[in-house]
């Protein structure tokens, strides 16, 4: 899998099985539990922020049993040409119009959802089973971290997977991803790759597009409602939740993933440390002057896990 790393130096993990080819008939569904800490993998329930040239490093956890409520987001009238690679077509089933539809969508994702995104096509497996060679794959481009999915079409064994974890786990429902892997079957069958990736890549507008939760430490529900108090204002405020156990420091992170996630509107990005129960906060606005007292309040809150209330003082606070 050593391709993935020349190309880029950029998991409790629920994945699902599509078939693939045009000879496949068959539809399967299994799934892999797995953890990724700083590099290196144990049994716990956790994995981390992806590292990428503009990703930063943070563990993450995430509960496999739910799925958000947040509705899906309409994002196709903002694409706009990748700056990035995410679609590896190395069985070359896309023609050269069809890879950059495909590649600027999954940078959509990227940039406004914040979510690791990947397309992977391959005629050689390399004797892996395909989850096995889609989890490879992920943690080659992302370093196995963060919030994201991989789906793998795999010409080798006609056994397409689909790799999840963090926020993508929990905000895809079951039902939803099913429906969706049937009619990508059948476009595949008919060689119609670009629509079967486009549709199952759609799965991820799922997750929220202002509740970052790569710590897996807001319910479902609250999920929603915080995404729901995050909009409306005279500011739009965007958290993330995260757990640094790196040498960078949470202003970095919390810049990086703003940059990233406001890279043309102005916004607001609270970041919730879970490894240290504080907030911090960074804007490119001119923050409120009594900021650090607000963030004293939420940091007592975070201080007794109370993350929720925490969250809720901060956003109606900073969004105005």
């Amino acid at each position: 899998m050593n391709k993935f790393s020349i190309l880029i130096m950029t998991a409790v993990i629920t994945s699902a099985l599509i078939t693939g080819c045009s000879n496949k008939n068959s539809l399967s569904e299994s799934s892999a539990e797995g953890a990724e800490t700083t590099n290196e993998s144990d049994a716990s329930m956790s994995t981390t922020e992806p590292q990428s040239s503009n990703n930063p490093d943070a563990t993450i956890t995430e509960d496999e049993t739910t799925a958000t409520t947040v509705e899906n987001h309409e994002l196709e009238q903002n694409i706009q040409p990748a700056e990035g690679t995410y679609v590896y077509d190395y069985a070359a089933l896309l023609s050269e119009d069809d890879f950059a539809e495909c590649n600027n969508y999954a940078e959509l994702l990227y940039e406004n959802l914040l979510i690791n995104v990947a397309v992977v096509t391959t005629d050689n497996i390399e004797g892996l089973s395909a989850a096995q060679y889609a989890e490879d794959a992920y943690i080659d481009i992302y370093s196995g971290r963060g919030s994201g999915l991989l789906l793998l079409i795999n010409n080798d064994t006609n056994e397409d997977y689909l790799y999840k974890t963090g926020s993508c786990q929990l905000s895809i429902l079951e039902t939803t991803q099913g429906t969706e892997f049937y009619w990508a079957t059948q476009e595949i069958i008919n060689g119609d790759y670009k629509s079967a990736i486009l549709r199952l890549l759609k799965l991820g507008e799922a997750c929220s597009s202002h509740v970052f939760d790569n710590a897996g430490v807001f319910s479902v529900e609250d999920t929603a409602a915080i995404d729901a108090l995050c909009t409306g204002g005279a500011n739009d405020v965007s958290i993330l939740a995260t757990s640094n156990t790196t040498g960078t420091t949470n202003e970095e992170i919390c810049r990086t993933y703003y940059d990233r996630h406001y890279k043309e509107d102005k916004g607001i990005m609270i970041m919730l440390d879970t490894a240290t129960n504080t907030f911090i906060v960074v804007s490119d606005n001119t923050l409120p002057a009594d900021l650090e007292t607000q963030l004293s309040q939420a940091n007592e809150l975070a201080a007794t896990l109370d993350y929720t209330e925490a969250a809720n003082g901060l956003i109606t606070f900073l969004k105005g």
